[in-house]
């Protein structure tokens, strides 16, 4: 009996863990320097008050992964120039469209693109 109350603990401990991890996303890009080298940082954005299944959730989602990412991929201090605005840009659009992917919500996905 008291093992097979452990095995319903660890079951439900299982799947509050799965919901939780369904209802956020690591956002990760290679943040570019002025130096050339990239450093890897990530952050986990929370969307649980959000469907990403429909129309609207989905927009706020993206709105939510963009300022994110852009925050992320700009984090690197350094100094401005072109050439680091776009190593910015395209880390963060690689960063929005891969957290995208990884939530696997189609109208996310189309929204990214």
């Amino acid at each position: 009996m008291k093992r097979s109350l452990v095995a319903v603990v660890f079951a439900a401990a299982a799947l509050v863990q799965a919901a939780a991890a369904a209802t956020s996303v690591e956002v990760s890009g290679l943040t570019p320097t002025l130096g050339g080298d990239k450093v890897k940082k990530q952050v986990v954005v929370k969307y649980d008050d959000l469907n990403p299944a429909d129309k609207q959730g989905a927009q706020a989602l993206f709105s939510r992964l963009n300022l994110v990412a852009t925050a992320l991929c700009s984090s690197n201090p350094g100094g401005k120039g072109e050439m680091l605005a776009e190593k910015v840009e395209k880390c963060r659009v690689e960063a929005v469209t891969q957290a995208a992917k990884d939530i696997g919500s189609s109208e996310l996905v189309a929204i990214a693109k």
